[in-house]
């Protein structure tokens, strides 16, 4: 057979394997020329509505307010971590050595990045694709990027839906 004869059954069989490529290539390029994140962050375990406590950042200073609830309520132990970026590890601190940060309560670090529950989405419109569809996993997002973060939980099963087990308070500046 001519090559002039199988242009056609060249480019038929091509298409496939370039919409591979170009699927590929949007799903891990992205993440390759992304700046790599540099602030930390501190987070919260075990913070939830029977705490009998609230914590929150205000004027760049862990705060913990007291909030009444019924006796019956047994309070869990609350734990907070500063998440190295990095290394993606995390180190447990007290409340007292979490009130001596500087810290920022914006959802975006002043590198351009965001911690998201869930479904890390990641790609180049119009081929976005959706990442790891663990909604009770937290991510690292930003610049069309995405990472799962290794964070200490008390995930012991009791909660089938466990979101409020670990909880971003804010950025260190």
């Amino acid at each position: 057979m001519k090559p002039q004869k199988n242009i056609s059954l060249i480019i038929g069989l091509a298409i496939p394997f370039l919409m591979i490529v170009l699927v590929a290539a949007s799903i891990y390029l992205p993440g390759l020329f992304a700046p790599q994140p540099t602030v930390n962050f501190l987070y919260v375990t075990d913070d939830n509505y029977y705490q009998g406590h609230a914590y929150v950042v205000e004027q760049g200073k862990l705060t913990k307010r007291e909030v009444k609830y019924p006796e019956h309520f047994t309070p869990g132990v609350t734990r907070f971590f500063v998440h190295d970026v990095s290394a993606n590890d995390s180190k447990e601190v007290s409340f007292g050595e979490a009130q001596q940060l500087h810290l920022d309560a914006n959802v975006k670090s002043s590198d351009g990045y965001e911690v998201v529950y869930g479904s890390a989405e990641y790609g180049f419109f119009p081929l976005l694709f959706s990442g790891d569809r663990d909604h009770n996993s937290m991510y690292l997002k930003g610049h069309s990027a995405s990472k799962k973060l290794k964070l200490q939980t008390l995930n012991d099963g009791r909660y089938y839906y466990s979101r409020d087990r670990a909880r971003f308070l804010g950025w260190i500046r």
